[in-house]
């Protein structure tokens, strides 16, 4: 385990504390204001590491996150909000999106809202249902001691289709790395549709303006507004206030089981933001740069399809069928080295 610029072993480690909560906490909390209130949470520390919020009750997403005392994640307007305050029609979305370092899109629709045999709002239910069956353990691997969060969601409809996902959140002390790993799977008895999406949102003072992306991929052009004449699509704006969204689809290209977007400084020679997930399962990074004052948020979206909604990603061939016992898994690996300035 790296502390500072020193390396230990498990060993050494074990001997220097009495409880290795010292370097890596997880403690359970619970929202007691507003309109989280009640909302529960997993609050996780570890030295020379992430310190991140699990929201328990929004489909296991993470609020806030930081590296050595500096915020990574972007908040919302609003905040936190618990589950029984979403709106899941048109685009009620929004109205309780709190931002937050990963918000989860799907399982069954993402994307604009639709109608495809049901009325389907904006990019699905599963970040808003409570998570069951949670779990956390330490878990030594070697000299390395990372922190493991475990637990399911269930998307259904009686009759309909069902969607279970098993989440686990692995982080690491020593070591600015989170990972997450997600396996859907029809436990139902009729086919499912499915997509998917990690919805990654970082703000200031992690991300600056000037701040260069590198997303590795061919860009499939520009929804709504193209960039301000003069700026480059890669370069992060300085706000302004009549600012509009900015939404780039790149079409990753990397080979079958890489894709990666990284976030430098201009000049610098080494990212401080590294996205990996596997390209064979979300073939498509969003971007989504909306640089107004007093919002200015950068969404690094890893995706199975577009944002045209279900009908338009059923043409697309974007819409996953899972029949009965079948299984996706999804992973997305957050790097984030503080020593950028």
């Amino acid at each position: 385990m790296r502390v500072g610029r020193e390396s230990y072993s498990r060993q050494q480690v074990e001997r220097l504390v009495g409880d290795l909560r010292q370097l890596a906490d997880v403690a359970p909390f619970a929202f007691t204001d507003g309109p989280a209130r009640g909302m529960r949470g997993l609050a996780l520390r570890l030295v020379g590491g992430f310190s991140f919020d699990v929201l328990l009750d929004r489909g296991m997403d993470i609020g806030h996150a930081s590296v050595g005392g500096e915020p990574l994640s972007w908040r919302s307007p609003r905040g936190p909000v618990a589950p029984a305050f979403a709106e899941h029609t048109g685009s009620g979305w929004t109205r309780t999106f709190g931002g937050g370092l990963l918000t989860t899109c799907g399982m069954m629709s993402i994307g604009a809202a639709s109608r495809d045999g049901e009325e389907l709002g904006l990019h699905g239910r599963v970040a808003s249902l409570p998570a069951e069956s949670v779990s956390h353990r330490w878990e030594w691997s070697g000299d390395e001691l990372d922190i493991v969060v475990g637990g399911r969601v269930v998307e259904t409809d009686l009759g309909g289709p069902t969607l279970e996902r098993h989440r686990a959140i692995r982080a690491r002390a020593g070591a600015p790395v989170l990972r997450i790993e997600d396996t859907v799977t029809n436990t139902g008895s009729v086919d499912a549709p499915h997509m998917y999406r990690y919805h990654a949102n970082f703000g200031f003072p992690f991300i600056r303006p000037g701040d260069v992306m590198d997303l590795g991929g061919a860009l499939a052009g520009w929804r709504a507004d193209a960039p301000p004449a003069g700026e480059a699509w890669n370069r992060i704006l300085e706000p302004s206030p009549g600012a509009r969204e900015e939404v780039l689809y790149v079409e990753t290209n990397h080979p079958a089981d890489a894709g990666t977007a990284t976030v430098r400084r201009a000049g610098a020679e080494h990212p401080h933001l590294t996205l990996e997930w596997r390209h064979e399962t979300m073939p498509v990074l969003v971007v989504w740069k909306f640089p107004r004052a007093r919002t200015n948020v950068l969404g690094l979206e890893p995706s199975t399809a577009r944002d045209e909604g279900r009908p338009a990603a059923r043409a697309r061939g974007e819409v996953i069928t899972l029949k009965p016992g079948d299984s996706r898994t999804y992973t997305l690996t957050i790097t984030a080295n503080k020593g950028h300035s």
